[in-house]
């Protein structure tokens, strides 16, 4: 460990944000190469007469500007130099620029991937996660799957659980698998964008349903199917995107009972909901006999492992496991072996407490400084729904804001077929590379708005 004791008498600002500038800048200089341990946060606060609070918001913020990386039982160690942190999906944006198109996981705050990999080299059988294996994956990653899915209040079987690479090829699948071209999917008439994507791919046609703050309205939904012949209905009951409704008890009962009035089947997204916290009783507890549960750890663990767990009614399982091996054949056996050690050995939901905390001061952040706007948001979230006051148009928004150095999607792209625009934003709140940066495009948008 480097007995590194930092100069902060030259810089300005919060303590915290002196620590990090001073760790950017001797790591920059090469005075901390890539690899080194830093002070424990207890040693280095007693070295410097501060808090212990104050290192930890020093250390998270450097780590925001991807400097450090942490590893679970072993410290903080300086990361890889910028010019080896390749395939980075951010690396054409210019750092003065806040994005806050995207709703990244805090990728900054994901496992120490190295250190698994090491233990996984190490196990005699490693070398067998080069092979083939049945398409919904083995016995111990769908056991996995099945202890992930108690986080959602779900309770399934190995014999119910397919992996997949990632939530979108879930939905995927279950489209490919349970639909046919020319079917009906009801869906909230401002929805996930992907799913819009995914329908026009697969030639199915999206019906929209009437929704208000608390997410779909169950009469609205029952209007649709008396008047269409609908297969299905998706939702996010959890925490929507983009609008952060999250669904009452009585209208999850409420949108059931009209499911199996009409013989829908049931797609449940709920890929924000463990981040968000204040988890519902899902669909697929409810009506268990037509509902596909999609169980994503991209936004809880980490984007780049591709690994998501479908719980489905058994009497699918054969078209659900026809559907990946027509797709993707099977998951990765070596990504699912890294998300099965994470769960099993307590990594997962370490991970998850962390990012929870990010995202809560993040949204605590946003509410202090959009506060008399019309934004919505839960107390951890990595997004908030802001609807604009006259006479703004989202895209009229945005391009004020891209003036400003602030990235923002307009509401078009969440919009089902020709309805009204909601002349609303989704504000990512955890795409920005720092807090300050986050700082910066709230304060810009904030200022857009109410113009001195």
């Amino acid at each position: 460990m480097t007995i590194w004791l930092p100069e902060l008498s030259g810089l300005s600002g919060p303590r915290y944000k002196a620590i990090a500038d001073a760790l950017e800048a001797d790591i920059k200089s090469g005075k901390l190469p890539p690899g080194t341990k830093l002070p424990t946060h207890r040693e280095l606060a007693d070295q410097l007469d501060v808090t212990v609070g104050t290192i930890t918001r020093g250390y998270a913020e450097a780590a925001r500007r991807g400097l450090l990386r942490g590893e679970t039982g072993r410290g903080t160690f300086v990361g890889p130099a910028a010019d080896k942190r390749l395939l980075c999906h951010q690396e054409n944006i210019s750092p003065s620029l806040v994005n806050m198109r995207v709703s990244l996981p805090f990728e900054h705050l994901a496992p120490d991937i190295g250190a698994t990999l090491q233990a996984i080299g190490s196990d005699l059988s490693a070398q067998t996660l080069l092979e083939y294996f049945p398409s919904e994956g083995r016995l111990v990653d769908r056991e996995a799957g099945v202890e992930w899915l108690r986080r959602y209040n779900l309770e399934s079987c190995a014999d119910d659980v397919a992996l997949t690479v990632g939530g979108q090829n879930a939905l995927a699948v279950v489209l490919s698998a349970i639909f046919r071209p020319g079917d009906a999917l009801a869906v909230e008439g401002i929805t996930y964008p992907l799913i819009k994507a995914l329908a026009n791919r697969f030639n199915i046609h999206l019906l929209p349903v009437k929704q208000d703050e608390f997410g779909m309205i169950p009469d609205s939904l029952d209007e649709v199917c008396r008047n269409n012949t609908v297969r299905g209905v998706y939702l996010m009951p959890t925490y929507q995107n983009p609008t952060t409704a999250r669904l009452p008890e009585y209208r999850r009962h409420e949108i059931v009972n009209i499911a199996r009035r009409y013989d829908l089947s049931i797609l449940e997204d709920d890929a924000y909901a463990l981040p968000a916290g204040d988890l519902g009783t899902p669909l697929a507890t409810l009506a268990p006999e037509r509902t596909f549960f999609v169980a994503s750890l991209s936004k809880s663990l980490a984007g780049g492992l591709r690994v998501a767990y479908l719980h489905f009614p058994n009497r699918f399982a054969n078209v659900i496991k026809s559907a990946i091996a027509d797709l993707v054949w099977m998951t990765p056996p070596l990504t699912a072996e890294i998300a099965r050690r994470w769960i099993m050995d307590g990594t997962a939901d370490r991970t998850l407490a962390i990012k929870r905390k990010a995202a809560s001061e993040c949204a605590e952040m946003a509410r202090t400084l959009l506060a008399g706007l019309d934004v919505t948001m839960p107390k951890s979230g990595y997004y908030a729904w802001l609807k604009l006051p006259e006479p703004w148009t989202a895209r009229d928004f945005a391009r004020e804001a891209r003036k400003h150095d602030v990235l923002v999607n307009t509401d078009d792209v969440f919009v089902v077929g020709r309805q009204p625009l909601p002349h609303a934003i989704r504000l990512g709140l955890s795409g920005a590379t720092t807090m300050d940066n986050l700082e910066r495009g709230l304060r810009t948008v904030r200022t857009i708005l109410t113009p001195r």
